[in-house]
């Protein structure tokens, strides 16, 4: 079997959210999407209040992921959204971030940036503790020698047609304005090349990690379309965007 990876570019929040979605909610392959954030942006997990974000600054776009978790400030990052058959993951949870974020401390290791993961702390969960998902490293996440977080994950699985799983994770390149306290690559590595190494590095990882192959893709127009229906109906809705 293969592992389809789309190197997405940058998007728009809501654009970024409704593709994530339809390869969720889709029959599609095994996929893994890199991607960026244009203009930057606050991502909130599901089950946060966006009346809690009220002294973000002027003009931040703000968007709802259907994945839980904390709040995430998108600057220059590396996002990655894999979205696949529940069989091809452990059906335990933890399990599934010890396997994804094992693939993605060596993808790190590849082009130079060492980070450790946590075996202790507070577990994964889709209802954070505290408001900012990078603000306090749990069981799992991957943190820098002086234990800042440099890589944060959140789940979804669905049961519909078939189960299926979508990961996301958030890898820092350089330190978001609104969470200074993170770690990033930019702190061990110079980003002039590290971008684009780390995608190469990330679909092998990943791919081996779930025995699959990697292999270059693009969305379909189903795909897309589907997306473009997600980002009318779901995210670009205040009434979602502020439902908790």
């Amino acid at each position: 079997m293969l592992l389809r990876i789309l190197d997405d570019g940058s998007r728009t929040p809501t654009e970024n959210m409704a593709v994530d979605e339809a390869l969720l909610r889709s029959s599609s392959p095994p996929t893994l999407r890199l991607y960026g954030w244009q203009p930057h942006a606050v991502s909130l997990g599901y089950f946060q209040k966006l009346a809690d974000f009220v002294d973000l600054p002027p003009g931040t776009q703000v968007v709802r992921r259907s994945t839980g978790g904390g709040a995430i400030h998108h600057g220059e990052e590396v996002t990655f959204a894999l979205a696949v058959d529940a069989a091809l993951m452990p059906t335990d949870i933890d399990a599934s971030y010890v396997l994804l974020h094992d693939a993605v401390r060596a993808a790190l290791a590849d082009i130079g940036v060492a980070c450790t993961r946590l075996t202790s702390g507070p577990s994964c969960g889709a209802r954070p503790g505290v408001r900012w998902c990078f603000a306090e490293p749990g069981r799992h996440d991957l943190v820098d020698e002086q234990g800042r977080k440099l890589v944060g994950s959140a789940q979804r699985r669905i049961r519909t047609d078939r189960a299926r799983i979508l990961h996301h994770g958030s890898i820092v390149l350089e330190r978001p304005a609104l969470t200074p306290f993170v770690a990033a690559v930019a702190d061990q590595r110079a980003l002039a090349q590290a971008k684009s190494s780390l995608h190469a590095s990330l679909g092998a990882r990943v791919a081996q990690a779930l025995r699959l192959d990697p292999l270059l893709g693009t969305l379909t127009d189903a795909e897309e379309t589907a997306a473009q229906q997600h980002q009318v109906a779901r995210f670009g809705e205040a009434d979602f965007l502020g439902a908790f």
